[in-house]
């Protein structure tokens, strides 16, 4: 039996998970921006109602956590999509 070396391992092509495709990606950036959209629109209607003012943390939180998941998504696309970077 062939016992196999490292030099062997570097030319396997590379295993990339379901969550790390570009359609994935793609989707979770679309929903992001949904969520972001939600959000804003949430934090207008608490403006508008004043007995929503108390409550305007919340589409500011959930905006805040979209728009980092969409940075991140886009920095990753991008990254991707750069030449050398891999």
């Amino acid at each position: 039996m062939k016992e196999k070396s490292k030099s062997d391992l570097l030319f396997r092509k590379a295993f990339i998970p379901w969550y790390d495709t570009e359609l994935s990606m793609l989707l979770t950036l679309v929903f992001a921006v949904v969520v972001l959209l939600f959000s804003i629109t949430g934090v207008a209607a608490g403006l508008d109602t004043p007995r929503y003012s108390g409550y305007i943390w919340i589409p500011c939180m959930l905006g805040a956590l979209s728009l980092v998941v969409t940075v991140s998504t886009l920095i990753r696309l991008i990254r991707r999509g750069t030449p050398g970077s891999g």
